[in-house]
């Protein structure tokens, strides 16, 4: 067995994202299957964007309710997110989809981006 193989990029990022580098090909309605993964994820994402800094800052307070009161559920929007992203990740490295590696870098851009919004919430809770 040729050691140079199991440093490859490709193989390093399948042991970070949990995957069997043996396991088999997937089926040609795996790609569609991603990116349909995908399509959910960055829906969620939107969704998630919206009530965050469009609803629920401004809807709140209308309704006469801290805006503050909303930050354990943008903790929980914001972890399934990151659970999302990974999963599709996940799922683009399992069929070796051709733009893995692009999306990748948007995965790191989102997942960094939202590790920062959890930070500044946590941090709202603990004040």
């Amino acid at each position: 067995m040729n050691v140079s193989n199991h440093l490859t990029p490709d193989h390093i990022m399948q042991r970070l994202l949990l995957i069997n580098p043996h396991a088999g090909a997937a089926s040609a309605n795996a790609e569609d299957s991603a990116k349909r993964a995908l399509s959910y994820s960055l829906i969620f994402s939107g969704v998630r964007c919206v009530l965050q800094y469009a609803l629920l800052p401004f809807v709140l307070p209308m309704l006469g309710i801290a805006a503050d009161a909303a930050i354990p559920l943008m903790l929980v929007l914001t972890v399934l997110a990151m659970i999302s992203i990974f999963f599709s990740l996940r799922r683009f490295w399992q069929i070796g989809y051709t733009h893995r590696w692009q999306y990748l870098a948007v995965a790191l851009v989102a997942l960094t981006l939202l590790v920062a919004f959890m930070l500044l919430d946590l941090n709202v809770i603990a004040a």
